[in-house]
């Protein structure tokens, strides 16, 4: 006999398709688009010095690290056609590979921006760090995000998270908001994809 149906409950609609598509979509053009900010202010043309390439890939990385925080919020933020269209279950799964891959990129970025510019300073590394931290526009507010999205993960990890009440570890990842709002100055600031760029401005300023 044929298997049977399976109904869904009175009143609930079908999900359409292309919600998933455009959900899908959003987060791979966005990717694109700080790909492609990277490439029109001269990403690969730097990567022909090793100070340069450097730098040039920590720039790459930590946009595709605040693209991948965006998503990563977006993912969990209980969006309606996005919720109904992946389920919680698979939501929570992207969330945490998609948060694993940004914070991965964020330390990827850090450790590339400082030896990029260490490469071409007299400075030395830890002269650089804190040159960096203290006479950069945005860079000690950018110093907090990134204590504060370690702490997230690291009380998100399987080990620590067993040791938390779950009001704890649900409070402490709250700071992740914290961490993204704290880390844009530094990136519309500083970014040389985002200086004297307005319209790149408005769009990151936007998106977020």
């Amino acid at each position: 006999p044929p298997a049977p149906t399976a109904t869904r409950p009175r009143g609930v609609a079908a999900t359409p398709r292309w919600w998933r598509d455009a959900a899908g979509a959003f987060a791979w053009l966005t990717g694109l688009f700080v790909v492609a900010l990277w490439v029109r202010n001269g990403g690969i043309q730097q990567l022909s010095s090793l100070g340069g390439a450097l730098t040039t890939i920590g720039r790459l990385t930590g946009l595709l690290s605040a693209q991948l925080l965006l998503i990563q919020v977006l993912l969990i933020a209980r969006i309606p056609f996005v919720e109904r269209s992946y389920g919680q279950d698979e939501l929570a799964r992207r969330h945490r590979l998609v948060g694993l891959w940004s914070f991965n990129l964020m330390w990827a970025h850090l450790v590339f921006i400082v030896l990029g510019y260490a490469a071409g300073s007299t400075l030395g590394l830890w002269g650089t760090i804190v040159d960096l931290v203290l006479n950069y526009p945005g860079m000690l507010l950018a110093l907090a995000a990134t204590v504060a999205l370690c702490l997230v993960v690291w009380t998100s990890v399987k080990a620590a998270r067993a040791r938390l009440r779950y009001e704890s570890w649900h409070l402490l990842h709250l700071y992740a908001y914290l961490g993204a709002g704290l880390a844009i100055p530094h990136q519309l600031w500083t970014g040389a994809e985002f200086v004297g760029n307005l319209a790149a401005t408005v769009f990151w300023w936007g998106l977020w």
